[in-house]
């Protein structure tokens, strides 16, 4: 059962600069005195972070989600569908949501690695905001079949290949099978349907208006995709930045985690969640370790938004 829509949630729209609309949802105070901005992954839509927008709009914190180009119920725009462009979509609503004043930007998975793209291709926007950075699941290179060498990873990635790789090089046969799935399939492809609600769609609603095609594009970015020797601005926030994962994660391996931490030497790396997956900001052992990370950044925003902020309190979990 989803949880109760934070009070309040607020529905706008932001335009990019290739006329994608990218549905934003805000919650909590307007004139807050600090922001949270969350990204959300792949195939997944802003309602992953139903809890953490309700416990931290509950504390007096502004925050801004939003549906992923292709995803949920923003739309494509005319732009190549990659990573750097998710990335440049993250600064259009950093820019046109929040202009001023201390944020906390929060990326999981895919929307992580969109806010790593911001501090590679955009520094300068790093160093002017001086933000609070919470890397959650995520990753500075391109996403694995395998998390790993056991057998059972390679079983694994086996699956993934049987339907990643007809998505990628049969996009029509795809979405004839999606047109057949029932309307509840999270693979069902439903353009005429509407989402007319202030909040989110739900996250098997994530691509049920999304051709395969798209899919496959966003898809092949991120099997291509790296920022790694790129984050000399990020890594400039020293302990502003934080990186947290679930120790049983198998989309963002620990191996993954391991390289975005030596990227980010100064950043304040947390032991994996204990039983936690991927799904981090909704999993039953980490969404409260997601929360608590996000409410001590923006503590520490807004008593100190041009300084470093004070170190929070550790999370239980085990050496990464």
């Amino acid at each position: 059962m989803r949880a109760a829509a934070p009070p309040g949630t607020r529905r706008s729209t932001v335009v990019t600069d290739d006329d994608a609309r990218l549905t934003v949802y805000t919650d909590g105070p307007s004139h807050a005195g600090v922001t949270a901005i969350l990204s959300h992954g792949y195939l997944m839509t802003a309602d992953v972070w139903r809890l953490q927008a309700r416990e931290l709009s509950a504390r007096g914190v502004r925050v801004v989600r939003y549906d992923q180009r292709a995803h949920g119920t923003s739309d494509p725009g005319h732009a190549a569908l990659t990573i750097d462009r998710l990335g440049a979509d993250l600064a259009h609503i950093i820019d046109a949501t929040t202009p001023q004043g201390p944020i906390v930007l929060a990326g999981h998975s895919m929307g992580g690695m969109a806010a790593l793209t911001v501090a590679a291709r955009q520094p300068e926007l790093i160093r002017r905001r001086n933000p609070h950075v919470a890397l959650i699941s995520t990753a500075c290179s391109r996403a694995q079949l395998a998390p790993g060498n056991h057998p059972r990873h390679w079983i694994k990635a086996a699956v993934r290949a049987s339907y990643s790789y007809p998505l990628c090089w049969m996009p029509p046969a795809a979405d004839a099978v999606r047109r057949r799935l029932p309307n509840r399939h999270p693979w069902a492809l439903r353009p005429e349907a509407q989402h007319h609600d202030d909040i989110p769609p739900p996250g098997r609603q994530a691509i049920r208006h999304t051709p395969t095609e798209q899919i496959a594009e966003l898809w092949q970015s991120l099997r291509t995709y790296t920022t790694a020797d790129q984050l000399h601005a990020l890594d400039a926030l020293d302990d502003q930045v934080e990186i947290i994962t679930g120790e049983l994660d198998d989309w963002i391996p620990l191996s993954q985690t391991r390289e975005l931490a030596r990227q980010l030497p100064n950043a304040r790396v947390h032991a994996p969640v204990a039983g936690a997956g991927h799904r981090l900001p909704t999993n039953r052992f980490g969404h409260a370790a997601v929360t608590q990370v996000l409410s001590g950044m923006a503590e520490a925003a807004l008593r100190a938004p041009e300084s470093t902020a004070a170190a929070p309190t550790r999370l239980r979990g085990v050496p990464i």
